[in-house]
């Protein structure tokens, strides 16, 4: 915005107060049509990152719930393993081990996430409604993080071979790792649950203010 010289001469008090006022008039002119379409903007960048949290939100709830769905399978298996081992031990040749299941791990995605903090657009959010979607995506990454261990293990435990075949002090250490798998196995579960919840939460947050 430029603020030009007055063409005329001043020549009176009314002259200069006519001048004052014109361009007082046009700051506030200028200020108003660039507040305006700066809002208009924040409006339009705040509605398209509640629609990425709500679409990335929703996939990740699906994954989440599939994956949770399967927890007790996959527990199971790890009891059947644990009890055929302790029965290998004991020479004890009644107990059959299951085939083992085609786990499967996901990884859930913060992209809408990251590009809310890059653009800066998480300021546009109302207080409740950053810190539903901060607890979620906190929790997510948290379990993303366990999750990727708990694959690590599982493969150990998935490549072990042919167990029939395995020595005593083989099966002691398979036990070992059947035992911290069943660990991570569960304390999934319980964060499964948490971050279904804080989605479910970080949704009606976003759907209330749409």
């Amino acid at each position: 915005m430029d603020i030009h010289p007055p063409e005329h001469p001043i020549r009176s008090v009314r002259d200069f107060l006519i001048q004052i006022f014109t361009v007082t008039c046009g700051i506030v002119i200028a200020l108003g049509l660039e507040a305006l379409v700066e809002s208009r903007r924040d409006a339009k960048l705040l509605a398209e990152t509640r629609q990425d949290f709500a679409t990335e939100i929703a996939e990740n709830l699906q994954k989440t719930q599939e994956v949770q769905a399967r927890a007790a399978g996959d527990e199971a298996w790890i009891r059947n393993a644990l009890a055929y081992g302790a029965a290998m031990l004991k020479h004890d040749t009644s107990k059959k081990l299951d085939d083992i299941g085609n786990r499967k791990f996901v990884v859930l995605r913060n992209s809408a996430w990251e590009t809310a903090l890059t653009t800066q657009a998480i300021r546009l959010l109302p207080f409740g409604e950053a810190r539903a979607l901060a607890a979620a995506y906190n929790d997510q990454a948290a379990l993303n993080d366990f999750s990727a261990r708990a694959r690590d293990q599982w493969i150990e435990v998935a490549t072990a071979g042919d167990v029939s075949n395995l020595t005593d002090p083989e099966i002691r250490a398979a036990l070992g790792l059947l035992r911290v798998s069943y660990a991570y196995t569960a304390s999934m579960e319980l964060l499964q649950t948490r971050l279904i919840e804080e989605y479910m939460a970080a949704q009606k947050a976003i759907t209330e203010k749409k």
